[in-house]
């Protein structure tokens, strides 16, 4: 019963994140963050979006803290195709708790964001 249920949630989050892409502009730039340490302890990446481009579809399964070393303005994405915009400010952190909504960011403003995402597994 748990394998079934465990099949059903995976095949849905995989149908709305095809969705989710089948939904984004043909031009829009998808780039991957930078992973600076990987240990048993943390996850330390740097994202860095130009105007125009986008996070890959992921998910924040950890409790995590993030940098903004870069400001910009981005529009933040969920699978269900709910979206929001934000003004991201250099200098800003914050901590984000856990929450395992699958989504995506793309910068929408005129400047680079660059921030530093840090999970903690511990």
């Amino acid at each position: 019963m748990k394998r079934l249920l465990a099949g059903i949630f995976l095949g849905l989050m995989v149908g709305a994140s095809v969705t989710l892409l089948a939904q984004r502009a043909a031009n829009e730039k998808v780039v991957p963050p930078q992973v600076l340490v990987d240990n048993q302890k943390v996850k330390m990446q740097r994202w860095v979006l130009k105007p125009g481009e986008s996070s890959p579809v992921h998910a924040h399964k950890l409790d995590h803290i993030s940098i903004v070393l870069q400001g910009a303005t981005l529009r933040d994405t969920s699978v269900d195709g709910t979206s929001k915009e934000s003004v991201q400010k250099t200098g800003d952190a914050v901590f984000v708790p856990a929450h395992g909504v699958t989504h995506t960011l793309t910068n929408i403003g005129k400047t680079t964001f660059e921030s530093i995402s840090i999970e903690l597994k511990q």
